[in-house]
């Protein structure tokens, strides 16, 4: 399932390339004028050297969080589902698998991968990824729209299996006691932090169920990911209550 999971419609920006488009990654579309150019209305001239990790004012008139505007998936993954609480097992299960795939690898990156990866690994359904072989496995390593990483691979077939049957309820009660009363997000990039002590509880939790390849950074990730922890900075129209923000 998508999470969308969380109960969202389709993004109007969607991952699509051209011919034409011989750019870096992560460059803004010519003439996509559904992309919300990052602009500063702000009337305040005063500047500082932090204005730069600071949410930022983009063509649409809201505010984002500086990784958002950097490409259609990044806006998608960012309006659409970072920080957004799952309704059902599969949500939270991709939660942790992208959160895997992740690892190592660029920032943000996993957003252009995330529906060739959904396609391949069944919907990220933990009941249909168990059943895949080793040869489904080497299958998938041929496959040039996911990560070809069989370690990761391999991992996300074995929690798989670790976590059938397990409900919504059971993946909410495993983190519910992980929300902070209160939480403020943080005003820049530069104050976030790539662990926590939620992060370090939850590896430790998972690892006695047996799930495997969740240390301690992804941990904290799939909470931010999945908004137990704060996932945007403030002023982000995406921080605060019911949107993966402060509460």
């Amino acid at each position: 399932m998508d999470t969308a999971s969380a109960g969202h419609d389709p993004h109007p920006a969607h991952d699509r390339s051209s011919p034409e488009d011989d750019r870096s990654p992560g460059a803004r579309p010519r003439g996509d004028d559904r992309f919300p150019e990052t602009i500063d209305r702000s009337p305040d001239t005063r500047r500082s050297p932090d204005d730069a990790f600071r949410a930022v004012l983009c063509g649409d008139g809201r505010r984002r969080c500086p990784w958002a505007p950097t490409g259609p998936a990044a806006l998608e993954e960012h309006d659409r589902r970072w920080g957004a609480l799952p309704t059902e097992s599969s949500g939270w299960f991709e939660a942790l698998s992208l959160e895997i795939f992740q690892a190592g690898l660029a920032r943000w990156s996993i957003a252009q991968r995330r529906e060739g990866l959904r396609r391949a690994l069944r919907d990220f359904v933990p009941e249909e990824i168990a059943r895949m072989t080793e040869d489904d496995v080497d299958e998938l390593l041929l496959d040039p729209a996911v990560i070809r990483n069989r370690a990761k691979i391999e991992a996300v077939v074995h929690n798989a299996r670790a976590c059938r049957g397990l409900g919504p309820e059971d993946w909410a009660e495993h983190v519910g006691d992980l929300r902070p009363a209160a939480a403020e997000p943080p005003l820049t990039v530069l104050e976030e932090s790539r662990r926590s002590p939620e992060g370090e509880r939850l590896a430790a939790r998972l690892k006695k169920v047996g799930l495997v390849f969740v240390g301690r950074t992804t941990a904290h990730r799939f909470l931010l990911r999945t908004g137990v922890l704060p996932g945007h900075l403030a002023g982000c129209f995406r921080a605060g209550t019911g949107t993966g923000g402060s509460g």
